[in-house]
């Protein structure tokens, strides 16, 4: 049975970074929560944490960064329940189209199935109209689980290159 919590996005921030890239390596895969570093493939099996991949990580929230002097295609939010930081969710330019925003969502491994997403996905769709989206798209492996979570919230799902690819037409 799940349950709803109460969740806060928070800037990643320096005083941030350090424990949700702790909460990362203790609970998930560099696979799954950041882009392959440099000089990796994206379709390199990333499961391992080295200190290249953690500085990546780093290197990477820090560019997703809103900043009043420059305007930046990817945002990152740590994702906090309860006080604990339990993930980080992300609104990301498609394909350079100023209508569409990617949300993206990691949880550790521990606070999965909690309700969290769907929560995430209210915020996303706010954060969105105050951008002039018009369309979000969110891209997830293919499991039975992920599907049922994106269509819950609404978006119309397909299988795309092994993977799900989710779109919400936003009124």
């Amino acid at each position: 049975m799940t349950s709803q919590m109460m969740v806060d996005l928070v800037p990643v921030g320096e005083d941030v970074l350090e424990d949700l890239l702790a909460l990362a390596v203790a609970e998930a895969q560099p696979g799954e929560v950041m882009p392959p570093a440099s000089g990796e493939s994206a379709h390199e099996a990333r499961t391992t944490w080295t200190e290249p991949r953690k500085g990546a990580f780093r290197d990477y929230h820090r560019r997703c960064r809103l900043t009043p002097a420059a305007a930046v295609p990817e945002v990152t939010w740590a994702v906090k329940t309860r006080g604990r930081i339990v993930g980080a969710a992300r609104l990301a330019l498609v394909d350079g189209d100023p209508s569409a925003r990617e949300v993206g969502l990691w949880l550790g491994q521990s606070y999965r199935g909690h309700g969290i997403a769907g929560e995430v996905a209210y915020w996303a769709l706010a954060a969105a109209h105050t951008m002039d989206a018009r369309r979000l798209v969110a891209r997830t492996v293919a499991s039975a689980r992920a599907r049922r979570s994106l269509e819950r919230i609404g978006f119309e799902v397909a299988e795309q290159d092994g993977g799900l690819v989710g779109t919400l037409t936003l009124p």
